[in-house]
């Protein structure tokens, strides 16, 4: 069962959702973005507080509309925040889009990001009408799963018609001094030392109050979210403190936000082919703007490897030309010999397969003007969807490149000739999630002299 449905959060109704509460709350946003994106809804997310930078993900700095709207075409999803960077031990704001913030853009010195800090609400007023839901971090608790709020506490935008506050079960059984943020507040609201056990109790109390989790929530729809219910030695403390809740007619639901299996993906560079159309010069060595297609390619794909090391198992090229593979080598891309090029792209494709990798990413070594944010783009919409192939699309048509979960391997071993992986597209459209883009030159195989 999906979180959204663990919720009972609708899309339609639901469309600004905070969250607040102790250790969990990034997670379970991202595990709705990702869910929401499957959907194809377009999700900003945000905080009205702090957050964690992460910068495998697609960030819009001070909410700039045209990033957002980028990120949102690109990806589905956004997170939107002006960046906190940490120097000589001390935080600082960033605001400039040509200062220190543009280490994020440019993947220089992102360690100095620590933290996303909230926009200011007329921003938030702003970009609430660019996105079909907002998911929003109203609340801190430093990773710790259970928290009483302080006076200012939490920070819920009025625009807000749903609230979920979580609590983390691994708090059962502990005491108070180690497993709560800000452990005297909870002890004076428990009405407990502070070197007490919190109970199942406590965190129903705590859930229900409206000095706990429920505190600034007011009219607006409210449910409770149980993390990690694969930690108490219990199995049925979650069930008991639902139905705690569920008699004070109170909506909770308990799962786990473990992260799930990092999902692996190679890329693979097809350059094989013979160029018969480009006459006796070998196409794949001709300069675009002063750089060798082949080249081109390269450069590319190790930025986007740079950028998502988490989803890149490797790189790879699949190629007939000694001087390409020698190249390869130099910069750490794998190299995979075609002795049969005249076989067709889809000898490429099947020699390029790599069995350990989730899935195949293959892009051909002649379209010099593929954009880097266009290789990232295709990648997060694809792990965002729960389809099993993508591809890059002008105009709802898919062309190059695309991506193959291995579900679709042995169909790719069967294909012959110089077709390629459109035959799988086109076979099984309701399994492809497209990847859009604006301009259609990123799309050109370069196949006559310019």
């Amino acid at each position: 069962m999906s979180i959204l449905e663990l919720l009972d959060i609708d899309p339609q109704n639901n469309k600004v959702i905070s969250v607040v509460g102790g250790g969990g709350k990034t997670s379970l946003i991202f595990r709705l973005t990702e869910e929401l994106v499957s959907l194809g809804k377009k999700v900003i997310v945000t905080t009205t507080t702090h957050m964690k930078y992460e910068p495998e993900r697609p960030f819009s700095e001070n909410g700039e509309l045209e990033k957002v709207r980028e990120d949102l075409r690109g990806t589905g999803y956004t997170v939107a925040g002006i960046p906190e960077e940490r120097k000589n031990g001390r935080s600082q704001r960033s605001f400039g889009a040509g200062g220190d913030a543009s280490y994020i853009r440019t993947g220089r010195e992102e360690t100095s990001v620590c933290k996303i800090q909230g926009l200011p609400t007329e921003r938030l007023q702003i970009l609430q009408k660019e996105c079909d839901i907002f998911l929003i971090e109203a609340d801190g608790a430093k990773r710790l799963p259970l928290k009483v709020p302080a006076d200012w506490e939490p920070v819920i935008p009025e625009m807000t018609d749903l609230v979920v506050g979580v609590t983390g079960l691994d708090c059962l059984g502990k005491r108070i001094l180690d497993t709560c943020h800000r452990p005297e507040l909870t002890s004076e609201f428990l009405g407990k030392d502070i070197r007490e056990k919190v109970t199942e109790e406590d965190v129903a109390k705590i859930a229900g109050s409206s000095s706990g989790l429920r505190k600034n929530v007011g009219n607006r729809e409210y449910r409770v979210f149980l993390n990690k219910t694969d930690v108490p030695e219990d199995p049925k403390a979650a069930d008991r403190i639902i139905e705690k809740l569920k008699k004070e007619k109170i909506y909770a639901a308990a799962g786990s936000l473990k992260h799930k299996r990092a999902y692996k993906l190679a890329i693979v560079i097809l350059a094989a082919g013979n160029s018969r159309r480009f006459g006796e010069e070998n196409k794949l060595m001709y300069p675009v703007e002063g750089i060798p297609m082949y080249q081109r390619a390269f450069h590319k794909t190790l930025l986007v490897q740079n950028k998502m090391k988490e989803q890149i198992l490797s790189v790879a090229v699949v190629t007939q030309y000694p001087e390409i593979m020698a190249e390869a080598e130099k910069v750490g891309i794998k190299t995979v010999l075609n002795p049969h090029p005249e076989e067709g792209i889809s000898s490429s494709m099947k020699l390029g397969l790599f069995p350990e990798a989730d899935a195949c990413l293959f892009m051909v070594a002649d379209q010099p003007w593929l954009r880097v944010e266009t290789l990232e783009g295709l990648i997060r919409r694809f792990l965002g969807s729960s389809k099993g192939m993508a591809a890059v699309a002008k105009n709802g048509e898919p062309g190059n490149p695309c991506i193959f979960s291995r579900k679709y391997y042995d169909r790719l071993m069967e294909l012959t000739g110089d077709k390629g992986g459109k035959r799988v597209l086109k076979a099984h459209p309701e399994d492809v999630v497209l990847y859009e883009i604006e301009n259609e030159k990123e799309l050109t195989d370069v196949d006559l002299p310019l």
